[in-house]
Parts: structure tokens; sequence; C-alpha cells
């Protein structure tokens, strides 16, 4: 019996993607468990996921492949502007959507990868539709400082650069696509999935059903990001622009505050983001070694925990001590930023990203 190709079952498949660190694992789990079938081999809890990442292994390896084939890491960091797909690997992708278009379920899949191929995927997929997830840069750029990835440790600037990349595919992919596409920051998945769920029925024509309560809220790390939008409009004011135009689309209730920062202070801007970067870095240390002294003080091997709690609480005293400091600087760079953009200063524009 031979596969249907894609497009033959009148079953749209459903793409969930968005820049990494924005939600898109957590709207896919709430579409697996409204009925969405979004793969069986999945990768399991990691750093940073710790309820899965919800993404179909057979995906993530062809977008790993495709992103090696053009020289680029499989993770997907890059602000590359045109990855080709082999004619190898574009045979791979057809086998694997006939296979779960077989199954005659909806289906789906959630990879942030995705983004990079959007053209690749509404040309293989015409029927397919999208559902892209957003947060605003400096909650991504906040959340990779916070998982540790190397690169942003070496280039913290560099988040920016490569969520402004994505949302930026996302808008101008939306623009060409609209009837296909549906764009939601994660605010709005978080107070009223049902809402969600509903204008995927209704606009996107996927037969989903209602969106489990699953999800820990207190697992979604939020602050007001005055500071930290105050750096990012300065380093890359673009990216802020973005991000209202991504609110907009999502119907989003701008307010005054909202308005971007004039285009200076670029150079205060970027030593502003290492310190950052530090600072979140230096708070998951004291987080660690809060976890290991707890642990250690529940072994009850009494002697060596005396000794071992001690050099943790030393370690953690020092370790906030740093995260403190770190955080005045933040406070100083910021302040920075805000009195060089009110004086209107261009200066470090033209050279803003040169880092």
């Amino acid at each position: 019996m031979t596969s249907p190709a894609p497009g033959e079952t009148g079953i749209r498949p459903l793409v969930i993607t968005g820049m990494h660190r924005s939600g898109t694992s957590l709207v896919a789990s709430l579409f697996a468990g409204a009925g969405v079938h979004v793969g069986t081999r999945l990768i399991g809890a990691s750093r940073g996921n710790d309820r899965g990442h919800w993404e179909d292994l057979d995906f993530y390896e062809f977008h790993a492949r495709t992103l090696e084939a053009n020289g680029v890491g499989n993770e997907g960091f890059s602000c590359a502007a045109d990855l080709i797909v082999p004619p190898t690997l574009r045979d791979e992708a057809v086998a694997v959507v006939a296979a779960k278009a077989a199954a005659g379920a909806p289906w789906g899949w959630k990879d942030p990868r995705t983004t990079l191929f959007l053209d690749f995927w509404q040309s293989l997929l015409p029927e397919a539709v999208f559902v892209f997830v957003f947060r605003s840069p400096w909650e991504v750029a906040d959340s990779l400082f916070r998982r540790g990835d190397e690169l942003f440790i070496r280039h913290p600037a560099f988040a920016v650069r490569v969520w402004h990349h994505y949302n930026r595919r996302i808008l101008d992919f939306c623009s060409a696509h609209s009837p296909r596409c549906l764009v939601m920051e994660l605010t709005q998945v978080v107070a009223d999935p049902a809402a969600v769920f509903a204008a995927v029925r209704e606009r996107l024509g996927v037969p989903v059903g209602e969106p489990p309560q699953r999800f820990e809220e207190s697992l979604l790390r939020r602050d007001d990001g005055r500071q930290r939008r105050a750096i990012v409009a300065a380093f890359q004011p673009e990216a802020v622009e973005v991000y209202a135009d991504l609110r907009r689309l999502a119907g989003v209730q701008e307010s005054s505050t909202d308005e971007p920062s004039p285009r200076d202070a670029a150079a205060v801007a970027e030593l502003a983001i290492l310190e950052w970067s530090r600072a979140a870095a230096t708070a998951q240390q004291v987080k660690a070694v809060t976890e290991q002294a707890t642990a250690a003080a529940e072994t009850r091997i009494v002697a060596e925990v005396a000794a071992r709690t001690a050099d943790l609480e030393r370690a953690k005293r020092a370790a906030e001590g740093r995260s403190r400091e770190l955080q005045g600087r933040i406070d100083e760079l910021a302040l920075q930023v805000q009195r060089l953009a009110l004086g209107g200063s261009s200066a470090g524009a033209d050279g803003r990203h040169a880092a």
C-alpha cells in the first residue's frame, strides 16, 4: 500500500513554532492533550524544559541535518537569510510527512527551527496551518542566559539578534500567508488557552479539542522588564519594533509605555547585556548551590554534612554577593541608557551591530 503524498488526506497539518524559549513546548503539550498527534518519538525533558520539549525527533533530526548541510549548528541559533534544503533531504521530508498523514488523524509538529524553513514547509505542505508563539526579546534573552548555553555566555548580545531574525521571519511569513497563520503571545495562551484553541478551530479549520489544564504557571518566569527593555531598545531598536508588530498582529493592546526608546546608547547597552547575562548565570549558581546544600543536609551523615554545608553556605554567600553586585551594575547601566536615550544622542548607533 502506497502512503499518501502530502496534501492527499484532507487533514490540515498544524505547525507550532517560534523563537527558542518562547513557550512553544507548553503550547505543543496543550495541543497534544487536545487530540493533535505531535509525534511518537519525542525529545524528553532536559535543563530548561523540565516537562519535556514535545518535539518529534523525525522533524528535529531533519532540521538538524539541514542546518548542518548549510554550515549552521543544529540548535538553529543563526541569522542566516537563505538556508537551502538539499534534494536528498527534501525527499526525506516528503517521506516523513507522508508517514504522519497516513494515520488519518489530526497531526502536526513543534520545533523552533521550523521558523528558519517556513517557505520550504509551506511549499511542501500548502494545506498546513501555522501557530506562532512569541515572547518579548528581553524575556527570551534572559531565559537563554539562565539556561547557560555556551554560545550566549560567550556572545550574549547574539541572543537579541537571533530573536530579531526569527521573529522578523514570522512577521514576513504571516504577511504573505495571513489566512493560514495564528500569532499568539505566550501570555495570551496562559491567560485563556480555550480562546486560543477556539481560534485554531474557527480560523484555521483544525478540529482540536479543549486544552488540558496541565501547565504550571510557576514555571514561567516574569518581570516588568523595564530596565531590560531599555537595554534592548538601545542596542537593537528593530527588535522592540518587531515585538510591537507581533503584539498588534496578536491583538494585544499596546500602552504608551510600550513605545521603543530612541536609537542611541548602543555601546552602553551591549555592555549592559553582558552584565545581565553574567547576573543571570550567577543567579543560577546560587540556585544550584542552594539545592546542593539542601540535598547534603538530608544525607544524615552528620560530620560530612556539617563540613559540606559550611562550604556550600560560604559559596552561596559569595555567589549572592556577586549577584547583587552584578544587579547593581545592570541598574547603573540601565540608567545610563535611559539618560543617553533622553539626551537624544546618536553616538554608537552606527556601530550597534559590529559586535
